[in-house]
C-alpha cells in the first residue's frame, strides 16, 4: 500500500494480494480519519459482497472468484464504536463484461486499486437503528 496526503485528499494505491477493506481502515486509523468519502477503481481476484434484506435485518453475502475489474467503488468512512469504519459499495465485471454489485465485505486486490479519500473536517458516528437493523450515520449527532 502506498498513499500520500494532498490538502483535503489522500491518494492511495493498493497492491496485488492486499485486502481492500482492511487496508482502507488502516489508512483511516493512521491518518485519524473521522469523516470522509471514498472512491476508486482497480482489479480484484476475489470478492465477498452482498445486499441487505430489510425484512430479516441481515446481510446476505456471495463470493466471486477470478479476474474482475473494479468498475467503481464508492462509499464513506465514519466512526463506529469510536473506530474508523469503511462503508463501500462496489461494481465489478468479469471477462465477459458481466457486472455485479453490492456492499463490500472483503476484496482481494489482483493488479491494483487506485483510490481517493476526500477528507471532511468533522466527524460522524454510527448509531444502531433497530427499525432498520444496522448502524446508520448519526448525521444530526442525536444520541
Amino acid at each position: 500500500m502506498e498513499y500520500k496526503k494532498y490538502d483535503d485528499k489522500i491518494i492511495f494505491r493498493l497492491e496485488k494480494g492486499e485486502e481492500m477493506m482492511s487496508s482502507i481502515v488502516k489508512i483511516a486509523e493512521k491518518e485519524d480519519i473521522r469523516l470522509a468519502t471514498i472512491n476508486g477503481i482497480g482489479a480484484c481476484s476475489s470478492i465477498e459482497m452482498g445486499y441487505f434484506i430489510l425484512s430479516k435485518k441481515e446481510y446476505v453475502f456471495k463470493n466471486f472468484e477470478g479476474d474482475m475489474e473494479i468498475l467503481q467503488a464508492t462509499g464513506n468512512i465514519t466512526l463506529k464504536d469510536g473506530n474508523p469504519f469503511a462503508h463501500i459499495h462496489i461494481n465489478v465485471a468479469d471477462k465477459e463484461c458481466k457486472s455485479w454489485g453490492g456492499h463490500v465485505n472483503k476484496a482481494t486486490i489482483s493488479a491494483t486499486f487506485e483510490g481517493v479519500i476526500h477528507l471532511i473536517n468533522n466527524e460522524i458516528h454510527r448509531k444502531m437503528n433497530e427499525d432498520v437493523g444496522i448502524a446508520l450515520m448519526n448525521v444530526c449527532g442525536i444520541q
